[in-house]
C-alpha cells in the first residue's frame, strides 16, 4: 500500500507502529534485566500458579495493563494532535516526517524525564542524563503544544481530539489543586478530653545510628529533639527482627511464640486469635489508625483493632506490580497526584524503591487525618520504611559506590527528615497536645560492620575446631571479587535483619515514650517491645489484654529474661548484595494466597518446619545463651567406587553459644572455663522454660 504523506490516517498508522516497537523493546530489555523470565519460571513451579488466576489478582493486574495502554494511547493522540495542528499552521504537507520527530521528541522527553526524577531506573542506565537535551525536548514540545491548540481552536479543526487532551491534563491538574488546597486547611479542633496516643515506628533505625547516642558522623536532629524530652530505654530488644512479629508484639504484648507471629507474614487465622491495643482502645472511644509504606510482608488489616488503613495496596499485586514496575511513562504517571488512584499498588510504596518519594507517604497520612469528621481521641501506629533495605529511593542523591553503611546511614538521615516532616504536621493540626507519643524501631539491621555480631576470633574461649561452626560473611568495606578470607572475612560481622541472635545489632532498637506527667530520662534496665501495650493500657487504666508477657516500662525489674529469635532466613537475605528472582526462588513455595483477600501467607505447614531452622536466645544480666539449630552443610567428597568427586550433605548438630555482652569472652558449647564463670544452670533454666519443646533440644 503506498502511504500519502498528507493522510491523518497513516500518520496515525505510523505512530501507533512506532509506540509499539518501543513499547516492545522496553518490555525486552525489562525482562532481560530483572530476570523475569526467571521470576515467571519460580512461580509456574509453585503451589501459587493455581491460586493467582483468582479475579482478586487478575482484575489489579488487568487494570493495571489498561492503564498502561491507555498512557501510550493518550501520547500517540498527543503527538497526533500536534502533527495536524503544525501542518495546517505551518501549510506542511509531508505530515510523515513531522509526525516522528515529534514523536522522537516526545519519547526522549519522557526517558530524560525518567533519568532526572528515576536516576536508579533501569532505563537511566542504557541513556546518560543530559540536563541540555531534557530543556530542549520539554521546550519545544511547549511552544508545539501552545502554537498547536491556539491553531485549532481558531480553525475548529480536530477540537475533539484537542478537547480530550485539554481535559486530561485539566484531570491531572485537578488533582494536583485538590492536594494543594486539601493539605493547608486551619487546624482541627480536638474536642475529646482524652490525649491522643501515637505511636512513631522507624524501621530498622539502629540506636548507634542517632547522633543522640553519639554517633557523630550522622545527622538526625529531628530524633535528636524528641529524645532530649523523652523517657528512653537505652536497653530496649525487639523479641523478633522483622517488621511484622515486631508489630504484632507491640499490638499484643506477646512474644512471637504467643502470638503466632513467628514469621513475616504468618496466617492471620493464627495471628487474629489474639486481642491487641487497638481493639481495646477501640472499646475505649478511640479511632484508630495504622499507617505503613511497606506492606508486602507486614499485612496489618483493620481485623487488627483499626477503623483506618492507610499506605499502598496489599497483597500479591504488591509483590507483582509494586515490586516489578519500572518503565519510563509509568514511572512519571505514579507519583503525580492521581496515581494514588490509578497506581494503588505503586503509589507511596517503600517497596518500589526507584520511584518511591518519602513525601507521597506523608501525603497519604496527611489527606487521610484531615478528613476526620469524629471528635473521638487518636489512635494513630504509623511505620516509616525509608530507613528499610535496599536504603535507597527515587533521587537519593547517593554515589553509586556507596557501601552498604553508607547507604543505611543515608536512608536514616531520610527517615529522620521524614519524622521532623510527620512531627510538624501532628503539631500544625493539634494532634499531639498532651499526648502520649512512643518513638520506636521495630528492629535494626546489621550492613556488614566490623561489631554488628557480638562476637571475635580474639575473645572465643571454647574449642578452636568448633569456630568454624558458626558462619562468617565478608565484610561490608572488603573489594568486590575478593576471596581473602583472612582479611575480607570476619566472624564478628553480618547482614540483614532477624537472621542471626549474635547480632544484637538487628535486635537493640529505639524505644522512647513523651507524655505530659513523665520528664525526661535514660532508663537502663532491660525492656523490649512487647512492654509498650501494657504500658498504654496501664497508663491510662484500661483493661489489660490477656496472658501478656509484657510489664509495664514505668516500672521495670533492675534484671529479666528476655528471648528472642531469628525469623525465616537463608543464604540469599544474609549477603552485601541481595537479587530478588534469588529470593523468590528460595521463598515462592512456602506461601499460599488468600483468594478473597489477595493477601499472601505462609502456609502453616511450611512455617512448622522454619520454626525447626530458628535460632533462639536468652538474654539475661550480663550474659545471652543462643542456641544454633542442626542444619545440613553441602561438601564434596571422592567416591571410591566411581573414583569421581560428589556433593553430600553433612550434617551439623544443634549447639549452644555462651557470651558475656560486658567482656566480650564467648565460646561454643556450655562446658569449659567461660562456663565456670557463667550461670549456665540459670540460663538453661530460662531458655528450656521459656521455649520448651519449640526448640525441639
Amino acid at each position: 500500500m503506498k502511504i500519502k504523506f498528507g493522510n491523518p490516517a497513516s500518520l496515525l498508522t505510523v505512530l501507533i507502529t512506532l509506540t509499539a516497537l518501543c513499547v516492545a523493546a522496553q518490555i525486552t530489555f525489562f525482562i532481560i534485566h530483572y530476570n523475569v523470565s526467571d521470576l515467571v519460571d519460580s512461580l509456574v513451579q509453585s503451589s501459587l500458579k493455581s491460586e493467582i488466576l483468582h479475579p482478586v489478582i487478575l482484575i489489579p493486574l488487568g487494570k493495571f495493563l489498561l492503564i498502561q495502554l491507555l498512557s501510550y494511547a493518550v501520547i500517540v493522540a498527543f503527538i497526533w494532535f500536534l502533527t495536524n495542528a503544525l501542518c495546517e499552521l505551518f501549510s506542511l504537507s509531508n505530515r510523515i516526517v513531522l509526525g516522528c520527530l515529534i514523536w522522537l521528541t516526545t519519547f526522549t522527553a519522557i526517558l530524560c524525564l525518567n533519568n532526572f526524577y528515576f536516576p536508579d531506573s533501569f532505563f537511566a542506565s542504557l541513556i546518560p542524563t543530559s540536563y541540555s537535551l531534557l530543556v530542549l525536548s520539554c521546550s519545544l514540545l511547549s511552544v508545539a503544544s501552545l502554537l498547536a491548540f491556539s491553531e485549532i481552536f481558531l480553525k475548529k479543526k480536530y477540537v475533539r481530539v484537542g478537547s480530550l487532551l485539554l481535559c486530561i491534563a485539566g484531570f491531572f491538574a485537578g488533582f494536583y489543586f485538590y492536594d494543594a488546597l486539601a493539605i493547608h486547611p486551619a487546624k482541627i479542633s480536638n474536642n475529646s478530653e482524652k490525649p491522643n496516643i501515637i505511636f512513631i515506628g522507624l524501621d530498622s533505625v539502629r540506636p548507634d545510628f542517632i547522633h543522640f547516642f553519639g554517633n557523630q558522623s550522622i545527622k538526625t536532629p529531628n530524633m535528636d529533639h524528641f529524645l532530649q524530652s523523652a523517657m528512653i530505654f537505652s536497653h530496649a530488644y525487639t523479641p523478633l527482627a522483622r517488621t511484622f512479629p515486631a508489630w504484632v508484639s507491640i499490638l499484643t504484648g506477646k512474644y512471637p511464640l504467643h502470638n503466632n507471629a513467628r514469621t513475616n507474614l504468618a496466617d492471620p487465622d493464627l495471628v487474629l486469635k489474639n486481642i491487641t491495643l487497638a481493639e481495646r482502645l477501640q472499646q475505649a472511644g478511640y479511632e484508630t489508625f495504622y499507617a505503613t509504606d511497606e506492606k508486602r510482608f507486614s499485612n496489618i488489616t483493620k481485623n487488627y483493632g483499626f477503623d483506618h488503613i492507610i499506605g499502598p495496596d496489599m497483597g500479591v499485586n504488591d509483590f507483582i506490580l509494586g515490586g516489578l514496575s519500572d518503565f519510563p511513562l509509568t514511572n512519571l504517571l505514579i507519583n503525580s497526584p492521581p496515581g494514588r488512584i490509578l497506581f494503588p499498588y505503586n503509589y507511596a510504596n517503600r517497596a518500589a524503591a526507584i520511584t518511591y518519594e518519602p513525601d507521597t507517604f506523608l501525603k497519604l497520612v496527611k489527606l487521610e487525618l484531615l478528613q476526620r469528621q469524629s471528635d473521638k481521641p487518636l489512635f494513630l501506629a504509623i511505620h516509616l520504611c525509608v530507613s528499610h533495605w535496599p536504603f535507597t529511593w527515587a533521587r537519593d542523591l547517593q554515589g553509586k559506590n556507596f557501601s552498604p553503611a553508607e547507604r543505611y546511614q543515608s536512608s536514616v538521615e531520610a527517615v529522620d527528615k521524614q519524622l521532623g516532616e510527620l512531627v510538624s504536621f501532628l503539631q500544625h493540626e493539634n494532634l499531639l497536645k498532651n499526648s502520649f507519643v512512643v518513638l520506636l524501631s521495630d528492629h535494626g539491621t546489621s550492613v556488614g560492620l566490623p561489631h554488628d555480631r557480638i562476637i571475635t576470633k580474639t575473645n572465643y574461649r571454647g574449642d578452636p575446631a568448633k569456630l568454624k561452626w558458626v558462619p562468617i560473611f565478608k565484610l561490608a568495606s572488603a573489594p568486590e571479587f575478593s576471596l581473602d578470607f583472612e582479611k575480607d572475612y570476619n566472624i564478628n560481622t553480618a547482614y540483614g535483619q532477624g537472621t542471626d541472635v549474635l547480632s544484637l545489632k538487628q535486635y537493640h532498637v529505639l524505644l522512647a515514650i513523651q507524655t505530659p506527667e513523665h520528664r525526661s530520662a535514660i532508663i537502663a534496665k532491660p525492656a523490649s517491645l512487647i512492654d509498650i501495650a501494657p504500658t498504654v493500657l496501664n497508663f491510662f487504666h484500661l483493661p489489660s489484654l490477656a496472658d501478656t508477657d509484657g510489664i509495664s516500662l514505668f516500672s521495670l525489674p533492675v534484671m529479666r529474661p528476655l528471648f528472642i529469635e531469628t525469623g525465616h532466613s537463608f543464604s540469599a537475605i544474609e549477603k552485601k548484595d541481595i537479587f530478588v528472582e534469588q529470593v523468590v526462588k528460595k521463598a515462592i513455595g512456602i506461601y499460599a494466597i488468600n483468594p478473597t483477600t489477595g493477601l499472601l501467607f505462609v502456609k502453616p505447614q511450611s512455617e512448622k518446619y522454619l520454626n525447626l531452622s530458628k535460632e533462639r536466645a536468652v538474654l539475661f544480666d550480663d550474659w545471652i545463651l543462643a542456641r544454633y539449630p542442626t542444619v545440613l552443610k553441602s561438601k564434596i567428597v571422592l567416591d571410591p567406587a566411581s573414583h569421581s568427586f560428589k556433593m553430600e550433605q553433612d550434617p551439623l548438630p544443634a549447639f549452644f553459644v555462651m557470651a558475656n555482652l560486658k567482656t566480650g569472652e564467648w565460646q561454643i558449647g556450655l562446658d569449659g572455663e567461660l562456663a565456670k564463670k557463667a550461670p549456665v544452670k540459670n540460663l538453661q533454666h530460662l531458655y528450656n522454660q521459656f521455649y520448651g519443646r519449640d526448640s525441639a533440644i
